[in-house]
């Protein structure tokens, strides 16, 4: 059996996540959003927990300030739109297409995302 070194494992959670703009949709305005978006081929994966799906759109990660604040554990959003969805489904299909919707609630800081997102709902 070869050795090998050992290596370190460090987990560095996400401290802060900055959303640049947020939008609440009706059920309906949010999935005819998210087919068109589905139209032009770009590859989608929806998000749940806490009785919300959302779809969190990254700021590119494009500048040395960006990527120096992201391995300090800030985050950029450039956008993300939601809605309520108080039923999780793990699949939205629209004709021939289907969409996945994961369930994102064992990841704390998503979890905590949509808490924040639910909580805007009922502002």
């Amino acid at each position: 059996m070869e050795m090998t070194e050992k290596i370190e494992v460090i987990v560095q959670p996400i401290k802060k996540i900055i959303i640049f703009e947020c939008t609440e949709l009706t059920n309906e305005e949010f999935f005819q959003r998210i087919e068109l978006m589905a139209k032009t081929g770009q590859p989608i994966a929806l998000n749940w927990a806490e009785e919300i799906v959302f779809l969190p759109v990254p700021y590119q990660p494009d500048s040395e300030i960006i990527i120096e604040q992201a391995l300090k554990g800030t985050f950029y959003w450039a956008v993300v739109i939601f809605s309520s969805m108080p039923k999780y489904q793990p699949i939205k299909k629209f004709g021939a297409r289907e969409i996945p919707i994961i369930d994102q609630t064992p990841i704390p800081y998503l979890r905590q995302v949509a808490q924040w997102l639910k909580k805007k709902i009922k502002a």
